[in-house]
């Protein structure tokens, strides 16, 4: 027989596969990844909703201590210093802060709020006063300066 003369085609290929639509194991795959990134953004809003920042629990502590140490201004006025430096160390870190002391440590807190918040008028009340024997002492502009500066460190973290 001659092989001009047999009825045969060329071979001819399907055509290619396209990519949609998807196979079944695909849009399940797909669902999956949808249901653990909603579960893990659910846990994240949790997760940090349920932690108070830094600055939440300072000024808690604050008005803890305005309450605790109302009848005795010395012994607030060195609880408050406390608490200043600790939330500094938190935010700033203990290398920058530990060391600060006098003028230096309240140039340092004003320069984290960028305007003069303690200084002049409470430097003597930061540095000094926390140190002497009971003495008068007006603490209550003192603790709304120390709330203001909480307050503009919300949002930073520099450690």
């Amino acid at each position: 027989m001659n092989p001009d003369s047999l009825p045969l085609r060329d071979i001819h290929l399907p055509a290619p596969l396209g990519w949609w639509p998807l196979a079944p194991g695909w849009w399940i795959v797909g669902a999956l990844v949808f249901v653990l990134l909603i579960a893990g953004l659910i846990w994240l809003w949790k997760r940090q909703n349920r932690q108070p920042q830094g600055a939440t629990l300072a000024l808690d502590q604050l008005a803890q201590l305005q309450r605790q140490y109302a009848q005795q201004p010395a012994a607030l006025l060195r609880e408050l210093s406390v608490l200043l430096r600790r939330v500094a160390i938190n935010q700033y870190g203990r290398e920058r802060v530990s060391g600060l002391t006098g003028n230096a440590w309240v140039e340092f807190l004003d320069q984290q709020v960028g305007k003069s918040l303690f200084a002049p008028r409470f430097t003597t009340l930061l540095t000094e006063q926390p140190y002497r024997p009971d003495a008068p002492v007006e603490t209550a502009a003192l603790i709304q300066a120390i709330r203001t500066w909480i307050n503009l460190q919300q949002g930073k973290r520099h450690v």
